[in-house]
């Protein structure tokens, strides 16, 4: 049972909540309507918009300034005594209410106005998530309010990530993002020999990802079945982290083990984890063992070459892991004597055995992933060189603080993100079961790891999100939630009990914990209401008929045709009469010109473009137009300007373009050429 102060505090922070993100949202309301040219006052709908959170807001004070009253008992019984109704109605509406803030979004003119209102936005998804706490509690009535609207939260952010994803399961017949045709075009490089006829080259560029996505190629899957096969696996490999990473902790409640489930899958979703690293979690996760070393071996080996096939920077993930677990779960015993000098020996000695087993898991299961990715060069038939060429990318520093490309900033957002985890860690005595080496030497990976993340995000072409803190991200995960759990395995200290039934506990640790609970259901639900959801629209007539006049220009066309970008078009069969060019995809051009490697593009790109070599190119629209800073993606833009767009535009001109579909044809220049 809820205590009487937690309970009126709940009130209240509710009420502390509502006040401001109403009164935000009337800013957010004035504001958008000055940008459109409306004058909100001689606007019904505005007035209305307006009237209705004016009200909100002016409920929310009066409510507040009565919980400080004699009379808050009466007012709290109001919320608290629910009429009793059917379980399965309860639910139903709860479930309309998970679906109501995505399905909003999805309108193409409402949707795309106010989802970029970041108070409207936050403050419908949190009425949303009360409303759905209400329906919980008519539901469960033993389910205390605070539980109710932790579940509600955390849901309304599941809910809205999913539905997010299932737009991208279209039949639109081209790249419905910047890098979504690389992903269609690269698994068929596995199968060359099936799809084109002939052998080709492997990717460079995220190899084991690619082989996640072979299966559609196997039968010649029709283009949305790929989409939609990219989503399963995406829900699929990171959904596999979810029991892997349960079945470690100690967590009794069935209720609450479904809740964990729901929160670590907004976790991971919110980072956002490739799926192909989730494949090197979950395989350490599930095959590790604190007792059975050849186990850990066999799961270890076959993870470090994943990660091989993988990111250079994942390289070292399947032996940290490996070493977190063990240190977790493995209580350190030093040796003692009553010699002095002996005992200083035998702490040493105990230390180099304690550490001996995730010091050669670290070491072996980083080689084997250098060895496998060698392994995968020499497969590839590609140069080892163009797997390094981000070792000499640029790092942009200013991305660490908001900026255009990513409005948080890396710094600010990891912090923000891992705050409550951070704060248990440090501020609460849970850690305290374990020895101090153990503590030290997580302490010190953890912040090794963040190191990293900062540094492969601040290379060009990253920074936009979080997801180069995400080995960082995951490993905290896993140390948290042993301690947040009680599931490590302590030396002799008792381990750490949440002190909230514990009369003895001091105000200040009960509020810190308070504090912490509540920051660890708010922020991943902030961070998945953020999810971008919407409806990719296109009319299919006119995307049909651009895709009949591709086809009648590759037919017409004698020589070679160079797809930079749209290679799916040729790989899933799309036109006809088209012989693949591997060379000059458009992710290869483009980590050579962020790495601005022109030893690699005179060697071959440029030589060919000068000689005309091909009758026919299709990519984006291009154009030169140089960005700086404080444009998204400024620097990446004016690499591949300066390096790709220009050359080809010295040698090349436009033929025929598609505006609505981003596709223009490029054609050989005739007579003296012309650059830009």
């Amino acid at each position: 049972m809820i205590t009487p102060p937690i309970r009126l505090a709940f009130w209240r922070l509710v009420l502390a909540v509502t006040l401001p993100l109403a009164c935000l949202s009337i800013w957010d309301v004035i504001s958008l309507a000055g940008k459109l040219g409306i004058a909100p006052l001689t606007s019904k709908t505005w007035l209305v918009i307006l009237a209705v959170l004016t009200l909100a807001a002016l409920l929310s004070f009066v409510f507040l300034v009565l919980t400080f009253s004699t009379q808050r008992e009466k007012l709290l019984e109001f919320p608290e005594s629910p009429p009793k109704i059917p379980r399965w109605l309860a639910l139903t509406g709860f479930a309309a209410l998970l679906t109501a803030f995505p399905v909003f979004y999805f309108h193409p003119y409402y949707g795309d106005l106010l989802g970029k209102q970041a108070f409207i936005r936050v403050f419908f998804f949190f009425l949303l998530s009360l409303a759905g706490m209400f329906a919980l509690k008519l539901a469960f009535p033993r389910l205390e309010f605070p539980s109710a609207l932790a579940v509600a939260l955390t849901s309304q952010a599941a809910a809205n990530i999913f539905i997010a994803y299932l737009p991208d399961i279209s039949a639109y017949p081209f790249a419905m993002g910047w890098a979504e045709t690389s992903r269609l075009y690269y698994p068929s490089l596995f199968l060359s020999r099936q799809v084109y006829g002939q052998p080709f080259p492997w990717p460079i560029l995220h190899p084991s990802l690619h082989l996640l996505l072979v299966p559609p190629y196997f039968f010649e899957a029709p283009l949305w079945f790929h989409r939609a096969w990219q989503v399963f696996m995406r829900f699929a490999m990171l959904g596999l982290i979810v029991p892997a990473l349960l079945s470690r902790l100690k967590i009794d409640s069935r209720p609450w083990r479904w809740f964990a489930c729901l929160w670590v899958l907004v976790y991971l979703f919110t980072i956002p984890l490739y799926l192909h690293l989730a494949v090197i979690v979950f395989l350490v996760l599930w095959g590790h063992s604190s007792t059975n070393d050849r186990r850990t071996w066999f799961w270890l080996v076959l993870a470090s070459i994943w990660a091989g096939w993988s990111r250079l920077n994942w390289y070292p993930m399947p032996g940290v892991l490996a070493a977190v677990l063990y240190l977790l779960e493995v209580p350190y015993q030093p040796q003692t004597t009553g010699d002095e000098r002996r005992s200083a020996v035998h702490d040493l000695l105990s230390m180099v055995s304690y550490l001996t087993k995730p010091v050669i898991w670290f070491v072996i299961g980083t080689a084997i992933a250098f060895a496998s990715q060698r392994a995968y060069i020499a497969l590839s038939g590609i140069p080892a060189e163009t797997f390094y060429t981000s070792l000499s990318s640029d790092l942009l520093w200013y991305r660490l603080w908001p900026n255009a490309s990513y409005n948080l900033g890396v710094l600010p957002g990891i912090l923000l993100f891992s705050l409550p985890m951070l704060l248990f860690l440090a501020l609460t005595p849970g850690r305290r079961g374990l020895h101090p080496l153990r503590q030290w030497l997580l302490g010190l990976g953890l912040t090794g790891l963040f190191g990293i993340g900062i540094l492969v995000s601040m290379k060009i072409g990253g920074g936009a999100d979080l997801h180069n803190m995400d080995v960082f991200s995951v490993t905290l995960l896993v140390v948290f939630a042993y301690l947040f759990t009680n599931s490590q395995n302590p030396e002799s200290v008792s381990p750490f009990a949440f002190p909230f039934s514990n009369p003895l506990a001091s105000p200040f640790l009960r509020s810190i914990l308070l504090l912490i609970l509540l920051l660890l259901v708010i922020i991943p639900a902030w961070f998945g209401q953020r999810v971008s959801s919407g409806v990719w629209r296109y009319a299919a007539a006119q995307s049909q008929a651009t895709l009949t006049a591709i086809q009648l220009r590759v037919a017409a066309t004698e020589g070679e045709i160079l797809f930079i970008s749209q290679r799916h078009l040729v790989s899933m069969h799309m036109l006809s009469r088209v012989t693949l060019v591997p060379e000059y995809e458009r992710e290869d051009l483009m980590e050579l010109a962020m790495s601005r490697n022109t030893t690699a593009l005179e060697a071959g790109f440029y030589p060919d473009l000068q000689a005309h070599r091909f009758a026919m190119i299709i990519v984006d629209p291009l154009r030169i137009n140089y960005l700086g800073s404080n444009y998204a993606m400024g620097e990446e833009n004016n690499a591949w300007t300066r390096y790709i767009i220009k050359p080809i535009l010295c040698s090349y001109q436009q033929a025929e373009v598609f505006p609505a579909d981003r596709i223009a044809i490029y054609v050989p220049q005739v007579g003296e050429q012309k650059c830009p």
